[in-house]
């Protein structure tokens, strides 16, 4: 028998996604349910594992990076100070210049999620541009709560995608290697998130019902 608690969280989620009144209040206009651990997401635990190891910013504060790396550290540096809107609009430009490079290319595996370093040495695809930009605004200070590696479904497109979703002045904004300029995501339409992850949490999502 189901257990009691469990049975009312259930309707508790069935009641939520059958009201139109949190339609519009989480990204891409879902519901959010959100999980204090990222252990079920295993490639993002090992991505964070080698981006703490490999440590660029210490790396490149200690004189102990050059090439692109030192680019990095340069344009990180030169957006000190700047606005918060300036800095997610400049990252997202400075990353979006690197080559769209699928990972069957760069490192003869389907699905490799690369490090900050190895993304400004190499390029990479979509989680990689994703998580680079994730790593730069945490180097610039922003709060890991307002940052989010989303992982979703481009309907237009009928493939999976991933983005860098951003919280500013209560919008999320939408970090896109395919995008020119972050886009709030309420402009969105073809994008439906499987899930989301940050340092420390993870999000799945509910479309509301029609």
């Amino acid at each position: 028998m189901m257990h009691t608690a469990r049975i009312a969280k259930i309707a508790t989620v069935l009641a939520l996604v059958a009201s139109p009144a949190w339609a519009a209040t989480g990204l891409f206009g879902t519901l959010e349910i959100k999980a204090n651990t990222i252990a079920s997401i295993p490639k993002w635990v090992d991505a964070l594992r080698r981006i703490r190891a490999e440590d660029m910013e210490t790396q490149c504060r200690t004189g102990q990076c050059s090439g692109a790396r030192q680019d990095w550290a340069e344009m990180v540096q030169g957006l000190r100070g700047r606005s918060r809107f300036e800095q997610l609009v400049e990252v997202h430009r400075w990353h979006n210049r690197y080559r769209y490079i699928t990972d069957d290319r760069l490192w003869g595996r389907s699905d490799y999620w690369a490090t900050p370093g190895e993304f400004v040495d190499m390029s990479g695809d979509c989680e990689d541009y994703s998580i680079a930009k994730y790593y730069t605004l945490r180097a610039l200070g922003w709060s890991d709560e307002d940052l989010r590696i989303v992982i979703l479904r481009d309907t237009v497109r009928d493939i999976a995608h991933a983005v860098l979703a951003v919280k500013y002045n209560n919008e999320n904004y939408i970090l896109d290697n395919l995008a020119s300029e972050p886009l709030q995501d309420k402009y969105i339409r073809q994008y439906t998130p499987y899930y989301a992850v940050n340092g420390t949490s993870r999000w799945v999502f509910i479309r509301p019902m029609e």
